[in-house]
């Protein structure tokens, strides 16, 4: 890459930038803003940021082929820092979109990123919903490219962060773009700092062996590159030795030492030929290669067939050379080696075939690629499938930096439950941003939020409508639900206690008596009514009283058996609970009892300070249960019985 190890520490000019063909067109603005950069560049550390700003221009061009307005954000940026310009005075006298790149570069630097080993994807898809333009991702990845390669002159503790993240999130990016020569030389970087004892290792091993490497490439090299000349190719071979990170992956996935790795370099063959006939003529080249040297069919991968979402195409054997040592061989063309090396720009240059292309389509696809989850199945994926964008999702971090996926629309009291459903019970408020905002605040992506609690506080019916997730409204539901439970244990002690202390037994033709007194529903609301307070117990002997001749000479009123008691329990009323045991947000225990399991006929029995106790109907207890306590039995199903 041009501006790599071995030139990093050159100065950049103007000159350098105005080479590139991209620039052009553009040439006026980039003068102007380097001479704003040069007229603000007096203290020692103003030149530093000079060389900072110029060579990563240098990268945005060379390495991520970007264009002017990226040039010039990376120039103007400080000097909006430092109050040179404002974001109305940049547009004004630039243009709208390089505003929109200094701002949302300004967003992705000031994100907290203290916990992004446990929360990589998070933070990635993150950079995504905060960028409006994916060119603002691109250029950060050419900023960490710069810090990457000036490390040692950065502070311990700002390597260590510089490190970190760029092994949790710079790497995977760049891999997800095709950016394999920038993802390399990463992971060599962040490698050679972390351990740098192993590096070594594996680096004067390299060394110490490259002579017995090059005769034996030459060795193997030398009959293919006779057979192809007979056969009318034109090709380039070269040896290609794996990169020290990849080397000790290795060595760990295979369990050896540096001298066991058999794949420590590969063969590149590069056709030189058209375009027409490059898929053949690779496959070709491989019949080739393998009346040579026996190939291991397991080892064969067609990313010619099915090329990567990158739209890397190549195709990948590994045969057994002299000495029976296995060696992998790269077949492609010349276009295909530079997307290869280059990734998504060079894909598009190929794919335009020379028609003029909106960038809009090129940062599209780049975007859809960027959205491809992080896993160990990227490699061997075959598929063009794009990953659904995700635009309905906002990502809030914690007080201790934790990153949290939430959908666009939730509040403040969703973002409590998702964090743990006693804080979310029990959350009277929060702090955003710094600021104290209500249950119902609508929480908006990139904010920080620390939750605020009260032993006092509790779900009430007002909730239903602040929360929007359908796992949450269940949550309160079920609260509510239980606390309803509560005030109809506490109301039927008070009644229990008056109707006693009055004379009177406390049997079931008093209280429906008091249920008709008090205009109650039923025997449950009258129970809830005076637990909640809605009703005064004073009245109660008044009721009482005025009832009393009624009641003593009322026929008693015949009791359901227990059979049609339990027929009414299990007669399918609306509230009821589906048993599943994969399902952990409803609490409730198995009876000790009966131990029900799958299959048997059962029903749920609201408890008083347990939960929900799950019984048989069979239960020798459920006659009491049922009898005495039929408010607090709910009918119950197991999930996919009818």
């Amino acid at each position: 890459m041009g501006a790599s190890s071995d030139n990093m520490h050159q100065v950049i000019n103007l000159e350098t930038l105005l080479k590139f063909e991209g620039l052009k067109g553009e040439e006026d603005n980039i003068k102007k803003a380097y001479h704003q950069l040069i007229s603000h560049t007096i203290t020692e550390a103003d030149q530093i940021h000079l060389k900072m700003v110029m060579e990563t221009a240098l990268i945005l061009l060379e390495d991520l082929n970007l264009g002017p307005q990226s040039v010039q954000s990376v120039m103007l940026k400080n000097l909006c820092d430092q109050g040179v310009y404002t974001y109305d005075s940049i547009e004004a006298e630039y243009s709208q979109p390089v505003r929109q790149l200094i701002e949302g570069i300004n967003k992705l630097e000031h994100l907290d990123t203290k916990k992004y080993r446990t929360n990589t994807e998070n933070f990635i898809r993150l950079f995504l919903t905060l960028s409006p333009d994916i060119r603002i991702i691109l250029i950060r990845l050419g900023m960490r490219i710069y810090d990457i390669r000036h490390l040692p002159e950065y502070p311990d503790e700002k390597q260590q962060q510089i490190l970190g993240e760029t092994k949790a999130m710079f790497i995977p990016i760049a891999h997800r773009l095709g950016l394999y020569q920038i993802k390399k030389e990463l992971e060599d970087q962040v490698m050679r700092f972390i351990d740098q004892q192993t590096y070594d290792l594996i680096r004067n091993k390299l060394t110490d062996t490259q002579t017995d490497r090059d005769l034996y490439t030459a060795d193997f090299i030398r009959p293919i590159s006779k057979k192809l000349k007979e056969n009318g190719f034109d090709c380039d071979i070269k040896s290609r030795v794996k990169s020290i990170p990849s080397i000790y992956r290795k060595m760990q996935a295979q369990k050896v030492e540096f001298e066991k790795v058999y794949d420590l370099f590969a063969i590149r063959i590069i056709i030189n030929q058209t375009l027409e006939s490059e898929v053949s003529d690779c496959w070709k080249i491989y019949s080739l290669v393998t009346d040579i040297y026996t190939p291991n069919p397991r080892r064969l991968r067609d990313w010619i067939s099915f090329p990567k979402p990158t739209g890397y195409e190549s195709l990948h054997t590994t045969v057994i050379g002299p000495d029976r040592r296995w060696v992998e061989v790269q077949i492609r063309t010349r276009r295909m080696d530079e997307i290869a090396e280059k990734g998504f720009a060079a894909h598009w240059k190929y794919k335009s075939q020379g028609k003029s292309i909106p960038p809009s389509d090129l940062f599209k696809e780049i975007r859809e690629l960027l959205e491809k989850p992080v896993n160990s199945t990227l490699e061997k994926s075959i598929s063009n499938e794009k990953s659904a964008l995700y635009t309905d999702e906002i990502f809030i971090f914690t007080p201790q930096g934790d990153l949290k996926r939430l959908k666009t629309g939730y509040s403040v009291l969703d973002f409590a439950y998702e964090i743990h459903t006693d804080i979310g019970a029990s959350c009277s408020g929060a702090i955003v941003n710094g600021k104290m905002v209500p249950l119902k605040y609508i929480l908006q992506n990139g904010d920080t939020v620390k939750i605020l609690t009260s032993k006092t506080q509790k779900p009430n019916p007002g909730w239903l409508e602040i929360v929007k997730s359908p796992r949450n409204l269940a949550r309160v539901k079920h609260a509510l639900k239980m606390e309803l439970y509560k005030e109809a244990d506490f109301g039927k002690e008070i009644l229990k206690n008056k109707v006693t202390q009055n004379g009177f037994e406390f049997t079931d033709p008093i209280i429906n008596k008091l249920v008709d007194y008090f205009d109650c529903n039923n025997i449950l609301d009258l129970y809830q009514r005076f637990g909640s307070g809605k009703l005064d117990p004073a009245k109660i002997k008044k009721a009482l009283t005025a009832t009393k001749e009624e009641t003593l000479i009322t026929t008693p009123v015949k009791e359901e058996s227990f059979p049609e008691r339990l027929s009414g329990v299990m007669a399918g009323d609306k509230d009821f609970v589906i048993i599943d045991p994969k399902i952990r947000s409803l609490h409730y225990e198995f009876a000790k009892c009966c131990k029900p399991v799958i299959g048997n006929p059962i029903f749920a029995f609201v408890s008083v300070s347990q939960g929900i106790k799950i019984h048989q109907t069979n239960c020798p207890n459920a006659r009491q249960l049922i009898t005495r306590y039929p408010y607090r039995v709910l009918e119950a199903r197991w999930k996919g019985r009818d």
